[in-house]
């Protein structure tokens, strides 16, 4: 996960460090604007999207894809520390001229409804949105990354989460991130 981390961080140097090599100097690195009408950055992530709740996928609404993308891409993962960053959901391949990706997508590897989009799995699990239930007890930061990629992955539906996080990241001409919280209750069963 630590060498995801770095290739993410380099794919973005280089992206941005690379704008006035290409003959672009009045441009910056292109940019994505992407939200969710659910919550917002630095909201608490709402209990429908855990597993707490209805334990479905949070809806994505997409407001400027740069060029030359090729496919869009969301991760979501949790702040596990320093050594654990639990990626739960991977979905890529999603056509650059969607404009919403809507909540609750079903679990299957590929979703026709989605322009043929793939989703990833965790070791044991179905693939798709793998609600986040982290300790109980203390607040845990999560985090929903929209990606705009240079190429479609060649990557099945059902890879494991972590394989497909790297490619995109492989991939990636530019991304966003939404931050929201969520603390799962201790539980108070007797």
């Amino acid at each position: 996960m630590r060498r995801r981390r770095f290739v993410q961080l380099l794919g973005t140097a280089v992206l941005a460090g690379s704008g006035g090599c290409l003959g672009q100097s009045s441009r910056t690195a292109p940019t994505l604007a992407a939200s969710s009408p659910a919550f917002e950055s630095g909201d608490e992530l709402p209990a429908r999207f855990t597993c707490d709740g209805d334990g479905v996928s949070p809806p994505f609404v997409i407001e400027s894809v740069p060029e030359p993308t090729a496919a869009l891409a969301v991760t979501a993962e949790y702040d596990g520390g320093v050594f654990s960053q639990p990626v739960f959901w991977t979905l890529w391949n999603v056509p650059p001229e969607t404009d919403r990706i809507p909540a609750g997508l079903p679990r299957e590897p590929t979703l026709d409804t989605l322009g043929g989009a793939r989703q990833g799995k965790q070791a044991g699990s179905e693939p798709g949105y793998e609600p986040p239930c982290p300790p109980a007890g203390q607040p845990y930061e999560h985090r929903f990354q929209v990606f705009a990629l240079g190429e479609e992955l060649s990557l099945n539906g059902g890879t494991g989460q972590e394989s497909a996080s790297e490619a995109i990241a492989n991939a990636l001409i530019a991304s966003t991130r939404v931050t929201v919280d969520y603390t799962h209750p201790a539980t108070t069963d007797g």
